[in-house]
């Protein structure tokens, strides 16, 4: 049977692009680009601010930022694409005023919210709305055991004791915590000190994350405090074989898979990167793998402000 009319990809046009085999499981969303603190090693490199505001002021109808309406679109394309949780971070994500919105509005759509936050700003109030507001767990930044090393790292004297007033209100109100310690030359001997301290404070897991020579933490590579690889096979020995027996609650370490050992990729222990499963959009409503288009442009895919999402994941080049 013989059908008239043309035939685009008969006269040589490009056949349509195909969907990616895989699902977009989850989203960064770095919420904002602004910081209450001055970290050392922040990949960054955020706008630096005194306290809440700044971002949230003009989040309705501004220029170069990701409004509560905008990401409603944006979900109502992902879902049928996979998703089925979203990250909330920044900068510091409770600077903006209208986050427990954006919580609120992605856990009702089924969404699984987790949060990463500097843990600074987090008052009663903000704990118990996250806890009525579903978010599943809040990472809470603690870099070292004690003021002096963890105010020194984060560029503000006071950060210590306000992020752990933020975990002891989280704690309160029951919302599930992990402690994220960004581990660097000079704060390797506080590791287990932060650990037990973690643990102690109500948290259900303990993650060190060593400082990437991305940003700030450029700087911090030149001056040789980031730790070789032959030291990072050591420590995940160190917290495989010495910590993680003796700490109560689950420690989250990995190397690249190549330097792991054999068993702990037979077991499951080794976590895999979902790169091909995740997108990351910034405040500016770029979107890119993870965070990564903050600092590397050219993997920068589209922008939500003039973009469709799902096209951006059906069409891109990348992808």
């Amino acid at each position: 049977m013989t059908v008239s009319g043309s035939n685009p990809a008969a006269e040589g046009s490009p056949p349509a692009p195909e969907t990616p085999p895989y699902t977009l499981g989850a989203l960064y969303l770095n919420i904002s680009d602004r910081c209450n603190l001055r970290c050392r090693h922040c990949w960054l490199s955020p706008e630096t601010v005194p306290g809440p505001g700044g971002a949230a002021e003009s989040t309705e109808g501004g220029q170069g930022i990701v409004s509560l309406a905008v990401m409603k679109e944006v979900i109502r394309q992902a879902v049928p694409l996979g998703l089925h949780s979203v990250k909330l971070t920044g900068g510091e994500p409770f600077l903006r005023r209208d986050l427990l919105e954006f919580i609120s509005f992605f856990h009702d759509r089924g969404l699984i919210v987790d949060v990463e936050t500097n843990g600074t700003l987090i008052d009663d109030a903000d704990a118990r709305r996250l806890r009525e507001c579903g978010v599943r767990t809040v990472s809470v930044s603690l870099d070292g055991p004690d003021e002096a090393s963890h105010d020194a790292f984060r560029g503000m004297k006071g950060a210590f004791a306000a992020a752990l007033r933020g975990i002891g209100h989280l704690r309160r109100h029951r919302v599930d915590i992990q402690v994220i310690m960004s581990l660097y030359r000079d704060n390797m001997a506080g590791l287990e000190r932060v650990a037990f301290l973690a643990e102690a404070r109500g948290a259900s897991s303990f993650k060190v994350n060593p400082v990437l020579p991305m940003g700030r933490g450029l700087r911090m590579k030149q001056a040789r405090l980031t730790l070789s690889v032959e030291e990072l096979i050591a420590l995940s020995r160190r917290i495989r074989e010495d910590l993680r027996p003796r700490l109560g609650i689950p420690v989250y370490f990995s190397l690249p898979v190549a330097f792991e050992p054999f068993r702990e990729i037979v077991s499951g222990g080794h976590a895999e990167c979902p790169i091909l499963n995740i997108l990351g959009i910034a405040e500016n409503g770029d979107v890119s793998f993870c965070g990564i288009g903050a600092v590397e442009k050219d993997l920068v895919m589209g922008n939500i402000l003039r973009d469709r999402l799902d096209t951006i994941w059906r069409t891109h080049p990348l992808l």
